[in-house]
């Protein structure tokens, strides 16, 4: 199949097309940066590095409109609004930019987005520009798919192995399992394999909201 991927460059989104070209799937990264400058791995050769802005110009219509499978992998944690950085933006635009696309376009194509299951109290915001990402989503007429990970765990960023097994540790504390469950950490080699089972048509827990 024809996956196009935006942010391919970036946490999810390099392992995801290590794991969909490794299935044998064509796989083209949409990124501002392309490839980046320290991969150098086989499988990266394997993976079309496009450069684009989604937010300032329009080059990455001529891959789009071509895949089966549109995945959006754009995102950020925090906001830092003095230099542009921001939910609106990094989330929810890229999300209407590439439906309103497809819409005409690519009808046929498949949209999957990265959503997540549950954010603490700190991240409120960054939940709430999912959930609006996801009603966005919903409201559209565009065949698609919603996976809903919590914490995306790898030694690549070593915050989220501790974060992991904070999260561990208290669900072996008598009342506290239940209210850290649905941040349950999932590996990042974990997700790419689920989110490819689901574009290969397999089921996945992912794509229901876990309470």
């Amino acid at each position: 199949m024809q996956i196009t991927i935006f942010g391919g460059s970036g946490f999810i989104g390099q392992k995801l097309a290590e794991e969909l070209v490794t299935r044998g799937h064509n796989v083209t990264s949409i990124s501002r940066k392309g490839k980046p400058a320290d991969l150098s791995s086989s499988w990266s050769e394997k993976v079309h590095w496009f450069h684009s802005d989604i937010l300032n110009d329009t080059y990455w219509h001529q891959v789009v409109q071509k895949s089966d499978w549109v995945i959006d992998t754009i995102g950020i944690l925090f906001e830092h609004p003095r230099k542009k950085i921001t939910y609106d933006r990094f989330i929810l635009t890229p999300v209407q930019l590439i439906l309103d696309y497809l819409n005409t376009h690519n009808p046929s194509a498949h949209f999957l987005f990265i959503s997540a299951n549950s954010a603490p109290f700190p991240l409120r915001k960054y939940m709430d520009a999912k959930l609006q990402a996801e009603q966005l989503i919903k409201e559209n007429p565009q065949h698609h798919v919603i996976i809903y990970p919590s914490l995306v765990v790898d030694k690549q960023r070593y915050f989220s192995v501790i974060s992991a097994a904070m999260i561990r540790s208290l669900k072996g504390i008598p009342g506290i399992k239940k209210l850290v469950r649905s941040y349950d950490p999932i590996s990042r080699e974990k997700l790419a394999i689920e989110i490819s089972n689901v574009i290969e048509g397999k089921t996945s827990a992912y794509t229901q909201r876990q309470t």
